[in-house]
């Protein structure tokens, strides 16, 4: 049973080793250093899962002017398809919905990810070949309603 908590600075090693796990398959080593800015400027509402105490997933939401943004979900290779990446960003949805400030919601992924986030309710509004490095293109998506 996995256990969802708010992120610790404490968890900033094992989200860089989560990182690193997911490289290249998901991520760009170039990607590194804006996750790295992400944990030390620009975390809002960010949440881990444990499982016997050690981290094995991550994500969360941001806020910027009118729309929420879901950020950085990353799932320990031994842990991918058992659920936490779509508990988290359930959580976080839950989250972002219940602020009626907001317009809409968004998540920036990539061409490898994004049927996840169809699945979710999310629909594809763009991409950008090689955005995030080569071969590792953006696709830009928005939550319907």
């Amino acid at each position: 049973m996995s256990l969802i908590r708010a992120y610790q600075p404490k968890d900033h090693d094992a989200i860089i080793e989560l990182f690193l796990l997911n490289t290249p398959a998901f991520f760009c080593e170039e990607e590194q250093q804006d996750l790295e800015r992400f944990l030390n400027e620009e975390i809002e509402n960010f949440f881990v899962a444990e499982e016997d105490g050690i981290v094995v997933a991550c994500g969360g939401s941001n806020i910027k002017g009118n729309t929420g943004f879901l950020s950085w979900y990353i799932v320990h290779p031994a842990h991918q398809g058992k659920g936490l990446g779509k508990i988290l960003a359930l959580h976080n949805l839950a989250i972002l919905q219940a602020d009626t400030n907001l317009d809409e919601i968004e998540v920036r992924t990539s061409q490898l990810v994004y049927p996840f986030y169809e699945k979710l309710g999310f629909k594809l509004i763009g991409t950008q070949d090689n955005y995030w490095g080569p071969n590792m293109h953006l696709y830009h998506m928005r939550m319907q309603d």
